[in-house]
């Protein structure tokens, strides 16, 4: 990894994967806590399907679909922002959260992941480049998981703040990503 000049990618990575695996243990022991292995399976499912039609729209569509990237990304900001508005009014209600994530997750952010494809195509264009790439992002990723999962240790935050925690370092991802469309639409 070259350290004179950052990569907005990476340190998106770094960002949302400290974010992340901060919050995640606590987020997901409070789920799994409130709903029944059933739900966690319909939620698998639907994953799954969203990922198969996604991946399929995204692969036959992706010139008409990619130009709506940066907008995909506000909408994830503004619906994380009303699902984290509806734990912070409803925090006993966790099944309708996880519903509400999973909606969020399926129609929104599977698409922001399709998109990221293309764009982490256009910017890495060859095989060389990309073959860098994803080497380094596996890298900043188990680093930031490694800080993310010490920090968790170390807070004692209740469930509603980790869900703003959480949003607020999506939010951060989806800034870096939207001001790496912008960069890719301008080159």
């Amino acid at each position: 990894m070259n350290c004179k000049k950052i990569d907005m990618m990476l340190t998106a990575t770094f960002c949302a994967d400290c974010f992340y695996s901060a919050t995640y243990p606590y987020i997901y022991k409070q789920i799994l806590a409130g709903i029944s292995s059933d739900a966690v399976a319909v939620q698998q499912i639907v994953n799954c399907i969203s990922t198969i039609l996604f991946s399929c729209l995204w692969n036959r569509f992706s010139e008409k679909l990619f130009p709506s990237y940066a907008v995909l990304c506000v909408l994830e900001c503004l619906a994380g922002l009303c699902t984290s508005l509806y734990v912070t009014f409803h925090p006993a209600n966790i099944l309708a959260y996880y519903i509400l994530d999973t909606a969020l997750f399926c129609l929104i952010t599977r698409n922001i992941i399709c998109g990221g494809v293309r764009l982490r195509a256009i910017r890495y264009p060859t095989e060389h480049q990309r073959e860098h790439f994803d080497n380094s992002n596996n890298a900043v990723s188990a680093t930031a998981t490694i800080i993310g999962s010490l920090i968790a240790i170390k807070l004692n935050l209740n469930f509603v703040h980790m869900i703003w925690l959480a949003t607020f370092g999506n939010m951060i991802d989806n800034f870096f990503y939207i001001n790496i469309f912008l960069k890719s639409r301008k080159d």
